[in-house]
């Protein structure tokens, strides 16, 4: 396994409510060769449960990074994958994860990745998948398609561990912008077009999450992001200039 590539990719449990679970993730990442997990506010990270499920994998659960929310623990994410169950409008972003595993491994060769996996009782929130770049899913026979959330983390790791030996040598890529420098572009695109009256109730928490999938799919490079703020700013100056004109 490519070891510059395998420590930029996070394997993160939002609101993870088990501390088994918790435990046999830590378990898991390890054993199929990679290190790094995230848990966004979860419950009792290294009690009891969670420490006798890590067996022999104490150092990964130990050096877990905690965060209060999703947008901090996304924060130096440039490229962010969310494991989903749940039907999504536009069926071309979703994914099966071995579809996707050779894209992650190119995205984790240029910068941070993060796969996201959610609660064990409802999976990941809308809002949560609206800042995935793509949302995978875990093939499954059709009865019975729910699956343990460490059980998940163990198939997916596991399936990048196999996708990364057929890879081919790849060239530099392009070179994505991470989320701490996005958000605040998020941000200002919701103010502007509230102020120029694009964003309107009732529809408008929806169209604004509608519009961050959007660009978050398209993957937003630095260069990118300042020519878009660019144009917001300008957008903002014109609306003034007509104001006053009118």
């Amino acid at each position: 396994m490519e070891q510059d590539a395998a420590h930029r990719i996070t394997f993160c449990l939002v609101h993870p409510e088990n501390p088994g679970n918790v435990g046999s993730a830590a378990r898991a990442i390890k054993n199929m060769g990679f290190s790094n997990l995230a848990l966004v506010s979860p419950s009792d990270p290294r009690g009891e449960e969670a420490i006798r499920m890590a067996y022999r994998s104490h150092d990964i659960l130990n050096a877990a990074s905690l965060y209060p929310d999703l947008p901090s623990a996304l924060a130096d994410a440039c490229w962010v994958v969310g494991l989903t169950g749940r039907k999504q409008h536009d069926r071309t972003a979703t994914r099966s994860i071995e579809e996707l595993a050779s894209e992650v491994w190119a995205r984790a060769k240029e910068g941070a990745v993060t796969l996201l996996f959610g609660p064990e009782g409802t999976g990941l929130t809308n809002e949560a998948l609206a800042r995935c770049h793509r949302t995978a899913f875990i093939p499954t026979g059709a009865v019975f398609s729910s699956l343990n959330l460490a059980q998940a983390v163990l198939i997916v790791a596991y399936l990048l561990l196999q996708a990364q030996a057929d890879l081919p040598p790849t060239g530099p890529g392009r070179m994505l912008a991470p989320a701490k420098e996005i958000e605040p572009f998020f941000t200002e695109m919701e103010s502007t077009l509230e102020q120029i009256g694009f964003l309107k109730p009732p529809e408008k928490k929806e169209t604004a999450r509608k519009l961050r999938t959007l660009f978050t799919r398209a993957g937003l490079d630095q260069e990118e992001v300042k020519l878009l703020r660019a144009m917001l700013r300008q957008i903002l100056w014109a609306a003034g200039k007509k104001s006053e004109g009118s």
